[in-house]
């Protein structure tokens, strides 16, 4: 048989429930806070992944022979793309701190 708890217990088991019930809301709070960083660190990590991919084929595409001078005009063109994506991928991890 299971002796029965003192009121001290039971007092004690009362405020550990009342305790874990006032932290409930807060833990999942702080669960889909958590969700919220991992999310956006994961598209920020999958974008800059392809900005470095892109801009490795186009510094193999600047490195060939055949092309020897490519206007300024053609560069930003080339460049500005990927300088708005690393902004943007910046600014979602500036949101993070």
């Amino acid at each position: 048989m299971n002796p029965i708890p003192s009121l001290i217990e039971l007092d004690r088991l009362i405020q550990q429930l009342h305790a874990q019930r006032l932290c409930k809301p807060e833990l999942e709070r702080l669960a889909q806070c958590s969700q919220h960083v991992h999310d956006i660190c994961h598209t920020a990590s999958l974008e800059l992944g392809q900005i470095s991919s892109a801009l490795a084929g186009l510094l193999t595409l600047l490195d060939q022979s055949e092309i020897e001078h490519l206007e300024r005009e053609q560069v930003y063109c080339l460049l500005e793309p990927f300088a708005r994506r690393l902004q943007q991928a910046y600014e979602a991890l500036q949101e993070l701190s």
